[in-house]
Parts: structure tokens; C-alpha cells; sequence
């Protein structure tokens, strides 16, 4: 008898097991909690023992997903260039508000105020969102940019530039300059 009411149990059991298909496409959902995280970071990277750039942020927090890890920067960030030729004099900085760098496709994207600084040729870039692409090494936005130079202000929608901020490229440009005339 009580192996009766033990194989009925069982089988009443096993008819009511159903799952919804919202809860298995939910429970088949990247993790949104990080894997890691680190407050005060401070990441550094040198080739042929020369300081390439150093990246200082608040808070990191690191996922990983199925192309490689992504590093997320919610509290913003700021990286510094050095000069290959002379490790102590600062290339370029950006800072941004927020900050993902998705390492297995190798990009890297600011958000919110970010601000670029070119030190060698004094120029300075404001922009809301912009891409590094290290595949390509190029660095892009499509939103509205500001460049300041020593002797004028352009504005455009959007900007394409190699990764040092050397050589760039305002799309749909406008702007200010400013003449100097001889006396």
C-alpha cells in the first residue's frame, strides 16, 4: 500500500513539472551580476619596457561573456598616453563619466562628457559618446563634437581620427577660426 501511494506521488509529481518558455529563456540569460569588481583601479600597460598608458578609475566591474570579457567603468574613467619616444611627457588624455571595454572585440567606448586632450599639438575634443576601435586603431564618433586648436573652434556631427588624436577628421564641420592679422 505504501508503495502505491509513494509511485502515484511521484508520477503526480513529474505530470506537474512544466516550465514556462519566459522562464527558460530567463533562466538561459547572461548573468548581469559581475563576475569581479574593484574600487580605486588602477591598470598600467608597457611595450619593449616603456609605458604605453595607465587607465585609473573609481570602479570596474568585469563580465564575461561568450566573445571574451567586458570591462564595465560606471563611475568613469581616465587614461593617459604616453610619448613613445619620451615615457615621461603625457600624448594624450581622455576622461568620460562611463566607460565599457569589450576586450574579446577589442573596443573600447566613452560615454558622458567625454573629453580627449591632445598635448602635443594642444588641441581638445568634447564629445558625448566616442569609439576606439583597436582592430583598426581608430577613433570615432557620430555625435556632436567639439575640437578646440590653438587659433580656432570647429563643431560637427561627429568625427573619425587615428588612435593618438593626431590626425582627425570633423564629419558635417563648421566652426570659428580665428585670423591674426599683421601690423
Amino acid at each position: 500500500m505504501l508503495q502505491s501511494v509513494a509511485v502515484i506521488s511521484l508520477a503526480a509529481t513529474l505530470c506537474n513539472c512544466s516550465n514556462s518558455l519566459d522562464e527558460v529563456a530567463r533562466l538561459n540569460q547572461p548573468d548581469t551580476i559581475p563576475v569581479m569588481y574593484a574600487k580605486d583601479v588602477t591598470i598600467s600597460e608597457s611595450e619593449s619596457g616603456r609605458l604605453k598608458y595607465t587607465l585609473s578609475a573609481p570602479l570596474l566591474n568585469r563580465y564575461e561573456e561568450q566573445g571574451g570579457a567586458v570591462l564595465k567603468f560606471p563611475e568613469g574613467f581616465r587614461v593617459v598616453f604616453f610619448d613613445s619616444l619620451n615615457p615621461s611627457v603625457i600624448r594624450t588624455e581622455i576622461t568620460a563619466d562611463y566607460g565599457i571595454n569589450n576586450e574579446g572585440r577589442r573596443i573600447m567606448e566613452a560615454s558622458r562628457n567625454v573629453v580627449v586632450i591632445n598635448y602635443l599639438k594642444d588641441e581638445k575634443l568634447n564629445t558625448e559618446h566616442l569609439v576606439w576601435d583597436q582592430n583598426t586603431k581608430k577613433v570615432s564618433s557620430d555625435k556632436m563634437v567639439t575640437i578646440n586648436t590653438k587659433d580656432k573652434i570647429l563643431y560637427g556631427e561627429g568625427m573619425v581620427s587615428d588612435e593618438n588624436f593626431y590626425n582627425w577628421t570633423i564629419k558635417k564641420p563648421r566652426g570659428e577660426m580665428y585670423i591674426h592679422e599683421k601690423e
